[in-house]
C-alpha cells in the first residue's frame, strides 16, 4: 500500500514538473510573440524553400501576341544583327556603386556631397530608428539613390550565436523593415539588405529568410574585430549574392574595428585598379564615420571617381537586379529590322532596362522605337540610372537601352 502511494506521489510530482515546464515555455513563447521577435510565420520561412524572386509564368512571346513561327533564326533581321546584351548598362566599361550603413543623422550631409559629384548610393537604414530621415530618403530615391534594409531595430551582439540569429532575423525584422521602406519612399521594390554588424550570413536559414522576403542581394561586413571589413577586394558581382562582398571601406575608425581607411592615395589606388580592369568598384561607408568639410578624404575620393564618361554610377540593388535581367532576357529577330525583346520577370521587382548591342553593317540608323514610343538619341557621357530607354551610337556600335517585353523597330 505504501509503495503504491509513493509511486502515485512520484507520478504527481513528475506531472507537476512537466506542467511547470510547459507553462514556462508558453510564457516564453508569448513573450517572444508579444515583443514581435518571432511569429508563427517564421516557422514557415524556416522550413520551406523560397520561390524564385519576381518570376512570371507563361510565355513572354505570347504576351506580346507573337507566334514563335514568326521568329527568325540566325540573330539578324533586315540587315541588322544582334551582337548581344552588354555586361553593364549603356555599354559602360566599369561600374561605381556605393553603400552607406545605419540610420545616421549625418545622412543628409553624405547625400549633399554625393549629389555634388553624381555618385549614387544605397542607404541601408534600420527603419525603427529612421525618425525624421524619411523625407530626406524620399528625395534621395527621386535623385537616383536606393534605400535598402538594415533590419527594423539593428540587432547586434558580439559574438553572435545561432539562437541570437534566429531571433535577430525574424520576419518582423526582415519583412517589417521592407514594408516600412515601401510605405515611406517611392521605390517599387527593396532589392538589397545589409547584415547589422555583419552578423549571421553563415547560416543558411538566415539567407533563406532573406530570399523569402524578396531581397536580391545581402551585403556582409566581414571580420570587423580584426579589420577584415576594410578591404575585402571584390571587384565584380559576387557569385554568392546573399554573402556579397565589396571592394573597400572608406571611413574613419569606428565600431570595434582596430582602424579606419582614410589614406586618399590608398583608396584612390584601389579604385584605379578596378577601373582599369573594367570591373565593379563597390565601396562602403558609415555616414557617422566621415568628415564633411571641403578637402576631406571622402570628398577627395568622390572627386577622383566621379563623372567619368565610361562609368555607370548605380546603387547596389539595381546593379544586382540588372544582372538578373540580362540573364533572363532574350532577343528574338522578327522581320524588317524588328526584334522582340522578352524576359519572364516581374516589371515591379525588375523595372530595369537592358542595353543591347547591334551591328548595322554600316547602315545609318535614323530612329529606334518600341511599343512605348520613339527612343531618344543620347550622347556619350557618364551613365546614371537603370530604367531609362534611349539609343546611342558609339564608334560604329549601335547601343539600344530599353525595358524588355516589347517589340523594337530599327529604321
Amino acid at each position: 500500500m505504501q509503495a503504491s502511494l509513493r509511486r502515485h506521489r512520484r507520478k504527481g510530482f513528475v506531472r507537476l514538473i512537466l506542467a511547470l515546464i510547459l507553462l514556462a515555455a508558453a510564457v516564453w513563447a508569448g513573450h517572444l510573440i508579444r515583443d514581435r521577435r518571432l511569429a508563427p510565420s517564421d516557422l514557415e520561412t524556416w522550413f520551406t524553400s523560397p520561390e524564385p524572386i519576381g518570376r512570371r509564368s507563361g510565355d513572354p512571346l505570347a504576351r506580346l501576341g507573337i507566334d514563335p513561327a514568326d521568329v527568325r533564326s540566325g540573330g539578324s533581321s533586315g540587315g541588322v544583327r544582334v551582337v548581344g546584351l552588354t555586361n553593364y548598362w549603356n555599354g559602360a566599361r566599369a561600374v561605381v556603386t556605393h553603400t552607406a550603413d545605419d540610420s545616421s543623422p549625418r545622412i543628409p550631409d553624405a547625400l549633399a556631397v554625393l549629389d555634388r559629384y553624381g555618385v549614387k548610393a544605397t542607404f541601408f537604414v534600420s527603419t525603427f530608428h529612421a525618425g525624421d530621415l524619411w523625407p530626406v530618403l524620399e528625395r534621395a530615391v527621386n535623385n537616383g539613390h536606393e534605400v535598402g534594409s538594415h533590419t527594423r531595430t539593428h540587432p547586434c551582439r558580439f559574438p553572435p550565436d545561432r539562437w541570437f540569429c534566429i531571433l535577430a532575423y525574424s520576419n518582423d525584422e526582415l519583412i517589417g523593415s521592407r514594408d516600412r521602406i515601401l510605405a515611406q519612399v517611392d521605390q517599387p521594390h527593396v532589392w538589397s539588405f545589409a547584415y547589422p554588424c555583419g552578423h549571421c550570413p553563415e547560416f543558411a536559414f538566415v539567407r533563406g529568410k532573406l530570399r523569402h522576403a524578396g531581397y536580391l542581394v545581402a551585403r556582409i561586413y566581414p571580420d570587423e574585430l580584426i579589420g577584415g571589413q576594410l578591404a575585402p577586394g571584390m571587384n565584380t558581382w559576387d557569385r554568392r549574392p546573399y554573402r556579397a562582398l565589396y571592394t573597400q571601406a572608406v571611413q574613419k575608425k569606428g565600431g570595434i574595428s582596430p582602424e579606419g581607411r582614410t589614406d586618399v592615395a590608398l583608396i584612390n589606388g584601389a579604385f584605379d585598379e578596378v577601373y582599369e580592369a573594367g570591373g565593379i568598384y563597390n565601396f562602403l561607408t558609415h555616414p557617422s564615420w566621415l568628415d564633411y568639410e571641403p578637402g576631406s578624404f571622402y570628398e577627395r575620393h568622390l572627386r577622383h571617381i566621379a563623372r567619368r564618361g565610361d562609368v555607370w554610377y548605380v546603387p547596389m540593388g539595381p546593379l544586382y537586379a540588372y544582372r538578373t535581367v540580362v540573364e533572363r532576357t532574350r532577343v528574338h529577330p522578327l522581320d524588317d529590322a524588328r526584334f522582340a525583346v522578352t524576359h519572364d520577370l516581374s516589371p515591379r521587382v525588375f523595372p530595369n532596362s537592358v542595353t543591347i548591342e547591334f551591328d548595322t553593317g554600316g547602315r545609318e540608323v535614323a530612329s529606334a522605337r518600341t511599343a512605348r514610343g520613339e527612343l531618344a538619341l543620347r550622347s556619350a557621357g557618364p551613365s546614371y540610372g537603370w530604367d531609362d530607354e534611349f539609343y546611342r551610337l558609339d564608334n560604329g556600335r549601335l547601343l539600344i537601352t530599353l525595358q524588355p517585353n516589347t517589340v523594337l523597330e530599327i529604321r
